[in-house]
């Protein structure tokens, strides 16, 4: 395995990349998906190009969110099934999604040739557009942890419920244990009142500044709409179908705070890409 990752993919980044944001959660159930699909969306009419990568091998849903049934996802290109022009799946909503899927359960599985291949596959999609939208599986399996540790800014998803926190704290203490790991910016979904998310911010703020020695960075709330929890699929993302909607204007305040603390989502030249991070990752580093 080292020989084969040794190979490509250290060094600078040569060429324009996108931004990559990875949208994670401790527990299933927070709304991680809604959330990246929907910015995901807002991005693309901003004329951002963005592609969201569903990497949850299991249990992928945001093509569903998306309105869109690929034929080929992401576990078909590790297998040599398909090549990256076909799993990348046009959207009608705007951004493109390369489909998780199910048949893996995790990276531990994987084989060194499929290592490359994913870390090669992640950082293509990032090569001519301006954002990349990892939405990440659940928990703290090593696919999810490893995808989440190749992008720049972590959006953590969680609840006003002490098992929500509770598992958002977990994640944030593995994330925090790597060198050189992304920022954490937290949004708090599913609040049963307007301002009960910054609280429960500043609770898991404190705690993992007190025992992680890590800051966190508050985007904002969401709050429980029942029409949005009971949407069906097949029906557009929130900020197409109720663009007015007050969840929809929490979710385009909160891309307008990633901007500010991030700065512009815009491709740009990084100092090491998707592939070489994902490559560092894999590695151990």
């Amino acid at each position: 395995m080292q020989r084969l990752l040794r190979r490509p993919g250290t060094g600078a980044a040569a060429t324009r990349e996108a931004r990559v944001i990875a949208v994670a959660s401790g527990k299933g159930g927070t709304g991680k998906s809604f959330l990246s699909t929907n910015l995901a969306v807002a991005l693309h009419r901003m004329g951002r190009r963005v592609v969201v990568v569903d990497c949850d091998f299991g249990l992928g849903n945001a093509h569903l969110l998306l309105g869109v049934n690929p034929r080929f996802a992401l576990h078909h290109l590790l297998s040599g099934e398909a090549d990256l022009t076909r799993v990348l799946t046009p959207t009608p909503f705007g951004p493109e999604l390369v489909a998780g899927g199910s048949g893996i359960s995790g990276l531990a599985e994987f084989s060194a040739r499929q290592f490359l291949m994913l870390a090669r596959a992640l950082g293509a999609v990032a090569r001519d557009r301006d954002v990349v939208i990892l939405d990440c599986a659940a928990g703290l399996s090593t696919q999810s942890l490893l995808t989440t540790l190749g992008a720049e800014h972590v959006l953590l998803v969680t609840n006003p419920e002490i098992a929500a926190l509770t598992d958002a704290y977990a994640l944030v203490k593995c994330i925090a244990r790597y060198e050189r790991s992304p920022d954490i910016h937290l949004v708090v979904n599913r609040v049963a009142e307007a301002g009960q998310g910054r609280p429960t911010f500043e609770r898991l703020a404190d705690v993992t500044r007190r025992f992680v020695g890590r800051s966190l960075h508050y985007l904002g709330e969401i709050t429980d709409n029942p029409a949005v929890s009971h949407r069906r699929l097949g029906q557009p993302p929130l900020i197409v179908s109720h663009e007015e909607c007050n969840e929809s204007k929490a979710i385009r305040s909160i891309l307008n705070g990633l901007e500010v603390a991030a700065g512009p989502l815009v491709a740009g030249m990084p100092a090491e890409g998707l592939e070489q991070r994902l490559m560092q990752r894999l590695r151990g580093r």
